[in-house]
């Protein structure tokens, strides 16, 4: 038998008491961790149960091929260095952007994004970075499409596709200004711009409802057309070809078409099918599709030159046929070419060399993965979809306003209960007692149907006003407060009070002067208790309340349904509910604790 020490066997019981404690804390306070964890995350994650946090999309939008380099950009603001030979990396940077597009031009290699307007990096060296504000309209992250960029000559030519976003933004390249900014409301607004392509002294914006033309020089609409016939999703590319001389190429989700600038129709359908990709490379037009691309030669008849739609059913790579490939399946998004290499970008960074002399795909890749998304943007985004400022306010005014009355009242009728013997008395103790027996929402339709009826016989709004949903608060929390204040006040020596009065103190005096300030702590914990009861409560201020008057809890209600259930959101405006309760409660701690214990103790 081990024979244990008094001393040993008080270590192991506290060691025991403190692990318990521990546990008992993380498990409190793990719903509020995960809660502000959530917060952090992408919608789509939480919708499908994912823990980790994301990356990035790295879907490759943009590929330059320069002598022995190869450039591979990606949605994430990735901007790969390969080695054309081996196709290895020999640099990457990430610009960390999201509806990311990109230019590259001798020296700098140019970035847009909704979160970060104009980036530009110089291609000798990655790590220099310039950042151009655009001025930008505060956007949703779940709402913001594409961003495009189009060079001509020493301009850039900048737009987003967002929802009231009406403007391309002309930036020069030379002065590192912008230089004019186009807007572009139309026939067809409210509208989002797809697209833009620079052509003579045109700019044409390619929108989800039609195509405008606008004068480069006036900023004026000049011509607008109508292809929902053709592209009823709207013109998501656009490209021009010198051979065409005034007719341009637009696509998107239906196929390619032929435009013709002069007569402002399209004049013929070039490919049938869903557009991934569009590009110019020397007299070919390649047009990138599901499952491969096709090339076409531009000309009167658009001949088809070569046509690989089922390029990715396999992929060679060394000689092997590799069947389940994390190439394969794959959307061509960009080209470019160079000699007889054919360089595919398309989703999930994936990158293929195709050679025209062998007929196959020699080599693949695949771009860095995306950084790991932390969307504090969430907490922006929360004030956007819906008004949650009012919401604050209000529950703060309701919340504060209804614990202010409810610890006045409370505070006078517990004093009184537990000093003076009167009729009635103990039966007012158990009446108080009993409205605590019953559940709230038992009065739910009642006091709904007072307040209809006090409206119409005085004609004065009480539901949906703050003096209503306040009346009820207090009304509510004063029974209670009575109940757990009048044994603050039962713990308090009498005998305080019985010499205050032989000093000559009235009964006011004495209770200002001498039982209150004792009773200080119990009112602050019980002050405390009522203020987040309300602040937490949601159904009542959900049916006395109007949009006006909403508190928090109604208020969270919106990011569901109305706002195509934003979790995400809704994880950030229950933290940001949540903070400034537990501020305050840790101010107040001190306070709180006193008036747990007061009256543990007698004499």
């Amino acid at each position: 038998m081990i024979n244990i020490s008094y001393y040993a066997k008080k270590r192991i019981k506290d060691y025991l008491i403190h692990f318990v404690m521990l546990v008992i804390l993380v498990f409190t306070l793990f719903p509020i961790c995960w809660m502000i964890y959530t917060s952090l995350k992408e919608n789509t994650d939480i919708l499908v149960g994912k823990i980790p946090l994301s990356h990035a999309h790295n879907n490759v939008v943009d590929i330059k091929v320069e002598g022995k380099t190869l450039w591979v950009l990606t949605s994430d603001g990735g901007i790969n260095n390969l080695d054309r030979k081996t196709l290895n990396s020999k640099g990457h940077v990430s610009a960390q952007t999201m509806s990311t597009d990109f230019l590259v031009d001798k020296d700098y290699i140019w970035v847009s994004s909704a979160n970060h307007g104009l980036l530009r990096y110089d291609k000798n060296n990655l790590k220099t970075k310039k950042e151009f504000d655009l001025r930008l309209p505060s956007f949703d992250k779940a709402k913001v499409g594409p961003t495009t960029l189009h060079s001509n000559g020493n301009n850039i030519y900048f737009t987003m596709k967002y929802k009231g976003y009406e403007q391309v933004v002309e930036f020069n390249k030379k002065t590192e200004k912008i230089s004019k900014v186009y807007t572009v409301k139309n026939m067809f607004s409210p509208s989002q711009i797809q697209s833009v392509l620079a052509v003579g002294n045109s700019l044409f914006v390619g929108l989800d409802t039609g195509l405008i033309e606008v004068n480069r020089k006036s900023g004026q609409i000049v011509r607008s057309f109508s292809v929902i016939k053709h592209l009823p999703l709207g013109v998501e590319r656009m490209a021009q070809f010198s051979r065409l001389g005034d007719e341009i190429i637009i696509a998107g989700n239906s196929g390619a078409f032929l435009f013709n600038i002069k007569k402002g129709e399209i004049v013929k359908n070039v490919y049938p099918n869903a557009v991934y990709g569009l590009n110019v490379i020397g007299e070919s037009i390649y047009i990138g599709t599901n499952r491969g691309l096709v090339e076409y030669k531009a000309g009167v008849d658009f001949k088809k030159i070569f046509a690989k739609e089922s390029l990715f059913r396999q992929i060679k790579q060394g000689g092997t046929v590799i069947t389940d490939s994390s190439f394969t399946p794959s959307e061509v998004i960009v080209f470019d070419r160079s000699g007889d290499k054919l360089y595919l970008g398309s989703t999930y960074g994936r990158l293929s060399e195709y050679s025209y002399g062998a007929k196959k795909i020699t080599a693949t890749a695949a771009a860095n993965p995306g950084h790991l998304v932390v969307s504090w943007v969430n907490y922006v985004d929360m004030w956007k979809n819906v008004d949650f400022g009012l919401y604050l306010r209000n529950s703060f005014i309701i919340c504060g306003i209804s614990m202010f009355f409810a610890m006045i009242f409370a505070t006078m009728a517990a004093y009184a209960l537990s000093r003076f013997d009167f009729p009635g008395a103990r039966w007012i103790s158990v009446a108080i007692l009993a409205t605590q027996m019953v559940p709230g929402i038992m009065f739910l339709i009642p006091i709904y149907s007072n307040f209809v009826k006090i409206s119409d016989m005085t004609g004065i709004p009480i539901k949906g006003t703050f003096y209503g949903i306040i009346f009820m608060y207090s009304i509510f929390f004063i029974p209670f407060s009575v109940w757990i204040l009048r044994g603050f006040f039962a713990a308090i020596p009498i005998e305080l009070e019985e010499a205050a009065r032989i000093d000559g103190c009235s009964p006011l005096q004495v209770f200002w002067h001498v039982v209150l300030p004792l009773a200080i702590p119990g009112i602050i914990a019980t002050g405390i208790y009522i203020f987040l009861t309300a602040w937490d409560e949601l159904i009542f201020a959900w049916v006395l309340t109007s949009a006006d008057t909403m508190t928090i809890p109604v208020g969270i209600r919106n990011f569901v349904g109305n706002y195509q259930n934003r979790f995400d959101l809704i994880m950030a405006a229950a933290t940001v509910a949540t903070v400034p309760v537990m501020i305050l409660f840790f101010l107040l701690q001190k306070h709180i604790v006193k008036g747990l214990t007061a009256g543990a103790v007698k004499g």
